[in-house]
Parts: structure tokens; sequence; C-alpha cells
């Protein structure tokens, strides 16, 4: 449905900055379109589960997020509300509609995760360290090879470890099994550019992330699924990319180094799993 509007002096308002391109637009609508505009704002042009969101002209990737209505003149058409919870102010004139747009698109990375059609993710990464303490009687001095070193040297190590922050939007229904199954398991293959073994699955959070109005009478609702995933590679001389299942082997003298542990089941202590199904809707209850 056309629905009348115009677009007020000094709109839009464009901001350049980290997030790209966010965009503020005013327009007038007559009082009694306005639900029907935001409607078409917040699920015409943007392709999620058969709604859409309006696209920014020109620029399909910035859409409509958020939508703010207010009356433009103080021409309240005059009536009594007798309840609380039914009616609202009437206006004889305009709404004035401010729309807020944003940048919607997955990550420039190459290697991240095969999503469902509709959603994207964000990623953002810093770093931590962790200190892993040597065996002293496995080490030796370098001038002095053979003056033992002394427990209390506390020989150590800084291995930095990468966070990796992936954050899935617009998800139809979480993947629940895999994410409790996955939770404290490494990668059983490459993933986000390390070797398998490295990258630890460390926690999640879900929080529910508003869609769409469905016809206007309810709020369409999916979630946000955010993934924390630790990234371990020892650098060490022999290390050869040793990850979370590796420990530092002192014996036999003759030959020290990095090597995975194993029970006598020949498990690992952290599981390998494939973190792509993380990324893939869950059932519905």
């Amino acid at each position: 449905m056309a629905l009348a509007f115009k677009e007020l002096a000094g709109s839009p308002v464009e901001t350049y900055g980290p997030e790209g391109l966010q965009a503020t637009r005013t327009l007038l609508c007559a009082w009694s379109d306005r639900e029907a505009v935001v409607e078409q704002l917040l699920g015409d042009g943007y392709e999620y589960g058969g709604r859409s969101r309006a696209r920014y002209p020109d620029k399909p990737d910035i859409v409509a997020m958020r939508v703010r209505c207010e009356p433009f003149a103080d021409d309240v058409t005059p009536q009594v509300l007798s309840e609380l919870t039914a009616g609202l102010n009437q206006y004889d004139s305009f709404a004035k509609i401010t729309v807020h747009y944003e940048l919607l698109v997955a990550s420039a990375r190459d290697d991240l995760p095969t999503i469902e059609k509709g959603t994207f993710l964000t990623y953002r990464q810093q770093c931590q360290v962790e200190t892993i303490v040597l065996p002293s009687h496995g080490l030796a001095w370098v001038d002095e090879p053979d003056v033992p070193v002394p427990p209390e040297v506390a020989p150590a190590i800084r291995v930095p470890t990468i966070e990796h922050r992936l954050t899935w939007h617009r998800v139809l229904t979480p993947p629940w099994e895999a994410i409790r199954s996955c939770v404290g398991t490494v990668n059983s293959q490459p993933f986000v550019g390390a070797a398998a073994g490295t990258v630890l699955l460390d926690g999640t959070s879900v929080e529910c992330e508003f869609i769409n109005f469905d016809g206007f009478a309810a709020a369409e609702l999916g979630w946000r699924v955010d993934y924390v995933f630790l990234e371990k590679t020892v650098k060490a001389a022999g290390a050869d990319n040793a990850g979370w299942n590796h420990a530092y082997r002192s014996l036999p003298a003759d030959d020290p180094g990095w090597d995975e542990l194993t029970d006598a089941n020949g498990d690992r202590p952290y599981p390998f799993t494939d973190f792509d199904q993380l990324f893939q809707f869950g059932t519905a209850d």
C-alpha cells in the first residue's frame, strides 16, 4: 500500500565511523497512517524469514532499525479517556517519524562459519595471556648445562590466547543442543583460521532480539547468540600448533617437548567437535 509522506528539512543526517554509515531521516505523515509507515519501515526491503526492513535509499546494506513517532503539532482532538489501558490521544494533522538506519552486513573475514540465510554475524577479537609453568627438572642453563635448575626458579612462559567473539544475529531457533554439546570442547577442524584443537568454545550468551512486527499486532522476536572462543597456540620451539590438549613433557630427557595428553581410553581432556553446527538453526519445540 502506497502511503503519503514527506521528508522534513534538515533530513537526512549521516554519520560515518567504525560501525560504517549510520543515518537518521525525519519524515512526516498523517497521524492515522503512522503505524502503517512504521510497519513498512521495519518490514519492507531487508529479507528475513519472509519479512523485510526498509533500505536506506541507494544503500542496500543500510536498513531501518529503530523508529520514533511523535505528534508534529499540538492539535489534539478533544476526548475523554475513561481507561488507562484503552484509548490514546488523537491528532488532526501529522505524525513526525524519526528513522534510524544502521549497517547490517557480515564481517569482512572470509574464514567465518557459513550461517543461515537471513541472519548475519558480527565479529570482535581481543587478546588475553595464560601463564604456563614448565617443570624445572626438564630444563638446563645455557651457559652451565650441568648445573641443575632448582624448583624455586619456577620457569614459565606466557602464552597469548586470542578471544574470538562471534555474535549471530536474528536467529529464529537457537541450536540449544549444539550449544550444550560444544561448550567446553575444541575444534575438530580449522576454525577462524586456527588449526584443529587450538580453539575452545569458552562460553555463550543468548538473549531475545526484536526482528519485525507481525501484522503490527505483536512483536516478532528472534535471538542474538554470542559465542566466545579462545584460541591457544603455543609458539615455543617444537610446539607445532600445540593447543588446549597439549602439555610440556620433560621426559625422556633426550626428547622433551609438547605432546597431547590422553587417558587410558585414548580420550583427550578436551573433546573434539564440529563448531559448524553452532551456526545452524535448532529444531523448534
